[in-house]
């Protein structure tokens, strides 16, 4: 593609897909960067062509403090001087995402499409400036992080109203356009660091690439194009499957025609997101797996799990359980209480009566604390949401929702005990105990604990 055409090109790409009308608004998304930059360049290079109005709209997420500020002030400058109306939306995204308790890219980004619907009030169309060079990156951050066909696919060339006109032009063509027509541009600070993923894949990754060939950008493109295809064609394939499968709610029948594996992923992924499940890789092929033996069931999250029988795969919903206190409460030597038909016992011992450390880790495994680790107070208490727990043996933390998902049943999890000191969690029930009150070869005193269930067999 040569330089001095790129509008031209970005024409060519467009018309094949007709969305673009005589009349039509079109409103360039301006971050003051080269590609937002080039994009609006090219439009206004367009609008007699195509028969368009173009506008445009800023967001200052002030996340980068007076640099933000700054790329506002450039792009009010720079479409005062193309003549461009501009929309200019602030938002404080650092307060957002810690009130919301997002990362600052989701909150940003949840600001931008506020922006953009607003603006669609007004306009046909938002246009954004990704490129072959983001669509290449994109690609192979899913790639890394592991992701579906339809991940892989990467940046479509339109959502919604949303369209990206620059999808097959790269990074580089667009600052050669703007050098061209002596076009200045920002540059965001934070492109430089490579403490996130994509930029270690632009700076790192790309460059080798680039080397094997040149012109990764469009090979990826084409291949992607070629992906999207496939992808479209296997999902209109799997809806009317899944259609024809799914006879209630919650039932996925295995006898409705479903034959390969590939259908089967797909329409066990409907079947999750119809019920607000995250779907994963590798929960699909758990799930295929138990779809396959016809029997069995796999936990899905505290209130769901999924049974196969013969005929047929269904979700199912456990009942709410209704505990009896749901408030931490003291621990205390003898018995405790927390939820109705269950007790958790709570026992002094000497490592002298048991000759020993090995023989006490032999007798009770995950259930005693060294007594004089434990800090401050103890309390038995419910779940709790974003806690984590260095489990004993091992050299890293975990979320204590994920230990739960991995080791409690599900019929269980609403009545889990846990207890903790004044640093947090140190037992979790079939987890086991913290890692920094495991009992040792200095240990004195153990606190045992034993959760007993009212058929009074030990849980």
């Amino acid at each position: 593609m040569k330089d001095e055409s790129l509008p031209q090109q970005v024409l060519w790409d467009l018309e094949p897909y007709g969305w673009i009308s005589a009349g039509n608004t079109v409103c360039c998304a301006l971050s003051g960067g080269a590609d937002s930059v080039c994009l609006l360049r090219c439009l206004l290079e367009l609008r007699q062509t195509l028969g368009i109005q173009v506008s445009a709209v800023h967001v200052n997420h002030q996340i980068r403090g007076a640099e933000s500020d700054g790329d506002e002030q450039f792009c009010r400058e720079l479409c005062r001087a193309l003549g461009v109306p501009l929309a200019v939306y602030t938002f404080d995204v650092p307060k957002l995402a810690q009130e919301r308790k997002q990362s600052l890219e989701l909150a940003a980004r949840d600001c931008r499409y506020r922006a953009f619907e607003q603006e669609l009030e007004r306009a046909s169309w938002i246009a954004t400036a990704h490129t072959a060079s983001d669509n290449l990156e994109t690609m192979l951050h899913r790639l890394v992080r592991g992701c579906s066909l339809h991940g892989l696919t990467a940046i479509p060339p339109r959502n919604g109203r949303g369209i990206r006109p620059l999808l097959q032009v790269t990074r580089e063509q667009a600052e050669a356009y703007l050098a061209q027509l002596g076009q200045s541009y920002v540059t965001d600070s934070t492109n430089a660091s490579d403490l996130y993923t994509r930029n270690r894949i632009r700076h790192q990754i790309v460059p080798v690439l680039k080397q094997l060939n040149p012109s990764i950008e469009q090979t990826v493109s084409r291949e992607l194009r070629a992906l999207r295809r496939d992808d479209a064609l296997l999902t209109a394939r799997a809806e009317a499957l899944y259609r024809s499968c799914h006879i209630s709610k919650n039932v996925l029948l295995r006898t409705g025609g479903i034959q390969t594996e590939s259908d089967w992923m797909r329409c066990l992924a409907m079947l999750l997101q119809e019920h607000g499940v995250p779907c994963c890789g590798e929960l699909l092929e758990r799930l295929l797996t138990l779809a396959k033996n016809g029997s069995g069931r796999r936990s899905l999250n505290d209130h769901l799990y999924a049974e196969a029988d013969e005929d047929c795969l269904r979700l199912v919903y456990l009942p709410p359980h209704h505990s009896e206190s749901k408030a931490p409460v003291p621990l205390h030597l003898g018995r405790n209480r927390l939820y109705a038909g269950y007790s958790l016992d709570a026992m002094l011992l000497s490592v002298k009566n048991f000759g020993g450390i090995e023989n006490v880790h032999k007798k009770f495994a995950n259930n005693c604390f060294d007594y004089d680790k434990i800090k401050g107070s103890t309390c038995l208490c419910p779940r709790k949401y974003g806690d984590r727990m260095q489990r004993a043996g091992r050299t890293f933390t975990s979320s204590l929702k994920k230990l739960i998902q991995e080791c409690v049943p599900s019929e269980r999890r609403s009545t889990l005990h846990t207890i903790a000191d004044d640093e947090g969690t140190i037992y979790a029930e079939y987890i086991g105990i913290a890692e920094r009150v495991r009992p040792d070869e200095t240990t004195r005193r153990l606190l045992v604990v034993r959760v007993i269930p009212e058929t009074g067999s030990d849980a």
